[in-house]
């Protein structure tokens, strides 16, 4: 008389540095009649450390450190978006499985972006985009790109799924720029941009860049009208700074 095993696996919750696995293990003794022995099932809950990181392809992965042997990668095959406070949901492709990872954004390059993972310090998401425009206008308070997941290429390739990021400008220390973020709840983080200014008849532009000074082939333009309405100390302090250095519009002045 012979016994199978059949093991289910389900992953039920993501933290900074580890993964919650549920396992259910079905034992079953075949050749017994019906009225034989039913199938005992063994229900287990186990937590796996490791990191998190995206691979070539936008996919989620998590590399588990095991205490014996070679680590351990879970690459979730699934869909993942964005939720309504800005996270990352994932969904695998049977639909059991749903996975929510708290961090927050950073833009790290033209053609990257950076999901940190809250907590930790080595848990990050890394992924390839597309500007969906060079331009941005604050009043839509959006950053758009587009993203391929799972497209098994070296390249991003268009079209792909709108990933928008949600803030509001503000200024902060000399006239640097911040991209505030709400994550729920009163979460507010911002991200920090270095910027040169253009001055132009009627608008501003700003061309960010990020801590580093590396251009992030993002232009922010505003209005003088609602450069007003956005923060009146820092319109006057430009055109006091545009005044002192007596240029004319449209040379470019790094602060």
């Amino acid at each position: 008389m012979k016994r199978s095993d059949n093991i289910r696996r389900r992953f039920i919750v993501a933290e900074s540095d580890s993964i919650v696995v549920e396992t259910t293990q079905t034992v079953a003794e075949e050749g017994l009649s019906p009225e034989g022995r039913a199938p005992l099932s063994r229900l287990r809950i186990l937590k796996l450390k490791g990191t998190w990181r995206a691979n070539n392809y936008n996919e989620l992965c998590f590399e588990a450190t095991g205490r014996k042997g070679p680590r351990e990668t879970f690459t979730f095959k699934g869909s993942w978006k964005l939720n309504n406070n800005q996270r990352i949901e994932y969904i695998s492709e049977d639909g059991r499985d749903t996975l929510i990872f708290k961090g927050y954004w950073k833009l790290s390059s033209a053609n990257r972006i950076l999901y940190f993972l809250e907590g930790s310090s080595t848990s990050r998401f890394e992924f390839k985009v597309q500007l969906e425009s060079p331009v941005i206008y604050p009043k839509k308070g959006q950053i758009c790109y587009r993203i391929g997941i799972g497209i098994r290429q070296s390249r991003l390739t268009l079209p792909g799924q709108m990933l928008i990021l949600y803030g509001e400008w503000k200024f902060g220390r000399n006239l640097g720029l911040t991209f505030q973020m709400d994550y729920g709840k009163g979460n507010l983080k911002a991200i920090e941009f270095v910027a040169e200014v253009t001055f132009g008849r009627d608008n501003v532009q700003f061309a960010l860049k990020n801590e580093f000074g590396e251009p992030l082939g993002l232009t922010l333009s505003i209005t003088h009208k609602f450069l007003k309405t956005l923060d009146v100390k820092a319109f006057i302090r430009l055109k006091k700074r545009q005044d002192q250095h007596g240029i004319e519009a449209g040379v470019t002045i790094p602060f």
